[in-house]
């Protein structure tokens, strides 16, 4: 009877490694088994975050609040400030120029704005932040009346005339411009009347929009819309270096202690622990910072969240910053195809809420909420607000799935 438990358990073993093998070999090969889970790594990223932020002393709170840089110490932008200013002069010399800043979300378009109006002579400058779809007439009119302070203008005729009998020149800037459109029929209209508009004002008017990447390309290929913006603004993704110091020269060195730690694995290695103190401290800080920039992507904002993510303080004067995960993406390869169709809508449209998800899955509130809410729930989306957006943990690998797969271009 023993041997017979003992050929048992050899052979419960010899299956369990080959299982193990199998896995190893399946994970490499890109084959992934169908039940792979979304990590609680990933799927409580932004409580996390959150809950980070709320328990640091409220110095750490007021240096990592997610707002644009009102000091250029911050930001290192010189080369988009400079493309903006070259359009500003030329567009001061009568030529037609109108200028779109192409950049991902939190990329800090909004504080290179801001650097670029600072050092250009004072004009009357006009901002918006566009925060829901407009693409019908009726919210065209509306958002431009509220805009210009204006009462009762109805058609596109009566805005270029407005804005070319003004006495003054003046900068009109539009964030998130991407969202005057709808992927439905009809819903470019109030992007074609913008750009009537533009086309008709620009000796008045410097024109500047902003999109996002994926949203530029999929309008240009739909609308052309880079017939319409004669300057093209990249912004280009931060370097290793430049991400360190922004994150880093917020901390008053002189008072600040800032001791990084190892995790487990980091912690056995061998070579690790023939490092003294001080040469720990710089290994642990290189491989964080080399981290941060790879799953950040070099945008500054996503890497702010890892930071925080990573940061706890006692005090105001010690703080600890412990060693970033590094995701399993796997997942991402057995996601439905109801789920990739709507990750594709929500990064074309850079988010919807469930009444313009609706009229773009062409299905009824009741079951777009059911998809978009399970997708909610087990982490592949946020909702901050009214819309839902995909979770920034795992933005990057969205889309360059949906995009090996030409979900998206």
């Amino acid at each position: 009877m023993s041997d017979d438990n003992s050929i048992e358990s050899k052979y419960k073993n010899f299956l369990s490694f080959i299982k193990e093998k199998i896995g190893g070999l399946k994970k490499i090969v890109g084959v992934v088994d169908e039940k792979t889970p979304i990590s609680f790594k990933i799927s409580e990223f932004m409580q996390e975050v959150d809950y980070a932020l709320e328990n640091l002393p409220q110095k750490y709170k007021n240096l990592y609040e997610l707002k644009p840089a009102k000091n250029l110490f911050f930001l290192n932008r010189d080369a988009e400030i400079q493309k903006l200013e070259t359009s500003f002069d030329n567009w001061r010399k009568n030529r037609f120029v109108t200028c779109a800043i192409i950049g991902e979300k939190g990329c800090g378009v909004t504080s290179t704005l801001n650097s670029f109006l600072k050092k250009i002579p004072k004009i009357d400058t006009i901002r918006a932040d566009l925060s829901e779809k407009i693409y019908t007439d009726e919210k065209y009119f509306s958002f431009f009346n509220s805009l210009l302070e204006t009462k009762g203008i109805q058609s596109n005729k009566e805005l270029i005339e407005f804005l070319n009998a003004a006495q003054e020149d003046k900068i009109i800037i539009i964030e998130n411009l991407h969202h005057m459109f709808l992927k439905k029929v009809g819903g470019f209209e109030s992007m074609e009347m913008l750009f009537e508009l533009i086309s008709h004002t620009t000796k008045k008017v410097l024109w500047i929009g902003v999109f996002t990447p994926q949203t530029w390309n999929y309008l240009d290929k739909t609308i052309a819309i880079s017939n319409y913006f004669t300057n093209e603004i990249v912004m280009e993704q931060l370097g290793y270096e430049t991400i360190k110091d922004i994150i880093l020269k917020r901390i008053d060195d002189e008072s600040t202690k800032i001791e990084f730690t190892p995790n487990e694995e980091t912690k056995e290695s061998k070579s690790f622990q023939n490092l003294d103190d001080d040469e720990k401290q710089l290994y642990l800080q290189e491989r964080f910072f080399k981290l941060l920039h790879k799953h950040s992507n070099g945008n500054i904002s996503l890497a702010q969240l890892y930071w925080i993510r990573s940061m706890s303080a006692t005090d105001e004067k010690n703080l600890t910053i412990k060693e970033i995960d590094d995701f399993d993406y796997s997942f991402i390869k057995n996601l439905s195809a109801e789920a990739l169709f709507a990750l594709q809508a929500l990064i074309l449209h850079d988010g919807l809420t469930i009444g313009d998800f609706a009229v773009v899955m062409h299905e009824s509130k009741a079951e777009c909420r059911k998809i978009l809410i399970s997708m909610l729930e087990r982490g592949l989306l946020i909702q901050p607000h009214k819309k839902y957006n995909i979770n920034p943990a795992i933005y990057k690998p969205v889309h360059d799935y949906l995009s090996s797969k030409n979900f998206i271009h």
